[in-house]
Formats: C-alpha cells, structure tokens, sequence
C-alpha cells in the first residue's frame, strides 16, 4: 500500500471512531416513588425536609410511603416526557426552611450536576436572597464550598449570583435568570459544573453554570469562572462530596410557593453536548427509574 493510501486509511479509521459520550454516575428521574436511588459510589438523599415525590395528583412519598391527594387548587403537573413522578419543595407563607439535602458518596474533583427545575406558577421575588443550589467538599459555608442563590431585580424577577468559598466570600456574577411574570411555570434545565483547585494556593478552579428552558436548542453559559479557589483548607479530600438544592430562603414567600425538579444526574465530564442531541421528542432516552451502576 502506497504512503498517500495508507495516510487515507488512518484517517477514515479515525473518523469511524466514535466520540466518546458523557455517562452519568447518577440518574434519579423519581419514578421509584421514593428517594432510595444509590449507586456504586453509595449516593444518598437526605431526609425530606419540606420536600415530597408527588405525580400530578398525589403526594406518594415524604420519609415514607404517602398517599396523599393533591390539595386544591395547585398545579403538579410533570414535565413532559419525564414520567409521571418528580420531586416537590414546598416553602409556606411566611416560612424560612425547603432543600433537598445530598451526598455523592465519594470526593468528586470535577463534577457536573443536572436537572430540570420548574418556576413556581406563582414565583415572585422578594427583596432578599433565596438559595438556588450549594455543593461543597466536607465543611458548609467556607473555602471550597459554592453557592448559588438567587436576588431581586427589582421588577419581581431573579437574578443569579454564586459564591466561591459560600459566606467566606462575597457575590459575584449578577446575572438575569427569572422574568416576572413571564417565566412563572416554565421548566429550565440548568446545569451546574465545579472543578476543583490543584493546591491551595493555585487559583485554578472552575465554576460554571448554563441553563436551558424547554423549547430552546441551546444553553446560555450564565456563570464561569476559571481562577476559582475550590480548594478546602479544612480537610486532606479535595473535591464536592455533598450539596443541596434550594436550600434556606432568606426571603420567605408571602404565598404557598412550590418548585418542582426532574432528572437528577451526576456527570464527571462535560453532558451539554448529549443534552442536545437528545433534546427532540424523537431522540429522547427512556429514563431509568431507580440506579444507574458505573
């Protein structure tokens, strides 16, 4: 075989190589009805803390089997195409406290979390800040730990902000996330990335986040950072080990306010591009319905 031919064969068997697809290590879509989802890793969700897996018409678990009807007048309904089961968090007038605790079962050193989340029917910012999403390594609230949560902006709506290293830091990334009232009841699926510092002085860590709505094709790179100080002075294991979703709300509702979240996933490498691909009807995977094993 000549030289010319040989170079052409290399390349055509390159290019039949297919590109390697990002696998989550975790999937929890809440069709078990409960919250016992685990991997090889040992997930585990916390206790349900204002939080319940509801269907569109009952409450069917909450640190426990229910079987209870949904109340009057609310809304619970599903995504489409997610099945018929997610997860509800539930803030009552007036009260402080509705997150969804977690443990990954392992330090990850760079980790991508995903999930659709739903804007209360009736969402309306107040003046202060509301929790959005918090991972951290082994202590809250201290270097290595990044927030994000949500402030006012000042027409009802939300925006977004993160802290790197949560209280010890200040916010950053004003960004505009909620519409008032034109997002009320719309599904985003967010996607939230931390990589975690090479040593204590390097500055090198990574925080991202992108969000989607349903109906778009693409996300929006709302937050990066790549100087980031992920790093955990407080424990020889570098790299997110736990977290919540939502999380205290500093700036408790004037109205029963429910938020709802579907598909749960874990990734270690970059799932944006396999979201895409399976954004159509016709190229969505069936969900598993209770683990996913490594």
């Amino acid at each position: 075989m000549s030289y010319t031919k040989s170079i052409c064969a290399a390349l055509l068997a390159l290019s039949l190589v297919p590109e390697a697809v990002a696998e989550p290590v975790f999937f929890d879509s809440f069709e078990s009805g409960d919250m016992s989802a685990t991997n090889e890793d040992g997930f585990t969700w916390g206790g349900n803390n204002a939080t319940s897996v509801v269907t569109p018409d009952q409450v069917v678990y909450n640190n426990g089997e229910k079987n209870v009807p949904i109340p009057s007048g609310r809304d619970w309904d599903v995504k489409e195409g997610a099945g018929d089961h997610h997860l509800r968090f539930r803030f009552g007038p007036g009260r402080f406290m509705s997150e969804q605790r977690f443990k990954l079962g392992r330090h990850y050193q760079d980790i991508w979390i995903a999930y659709w989340i739903r804007v209360p029917i009736n969402f309306k910012h107040g003046d202060a800040n509301n929790k959005f999403l918090s991972v951290w390594p082994k202590s809250y609230d201290r270097p290595g730990t990044v927030t994000w949560q949500t402030r006012p902006n000042e027409n009802g709506g939300a925006q977004l902000v993160y802290q790197d290293g949560g209280v010890t830091s200040g916010e950053t990334g004003w960004s505009p996330f909620i519409s008032y009232p034109d997002d009320q009841g719309r599904w985003m699926h967010v996607v939230a990335r931390v990589k975690s510092a090479s040593g204590p002085d390097s500055n090198d860590g990574i925080i991202q986040f992108f969000r989607r709505w349903e109906g778009e094709t693409d996300y929006t790179k709302i937050h990066e950072k790549t100087n980031a100080d992920t790093w955990d002075d407080s424990s020889s294991e570098q790299g997110i080990s736990q977290g919540y979703i939502m999380g205290w709300a500093n700036d408790p509702y004037d109205q029963n306010t429910e938020w709802f979240v579907d598909e749960f996933s874990i990734y270690t490498s970059n799932p944006i591009e396999e979201f895409i691909s399976n954004n159509s009807d016709e190229n969505r995977p069936n969900p598993p319905t209770l683990e996913l094993i490594r």
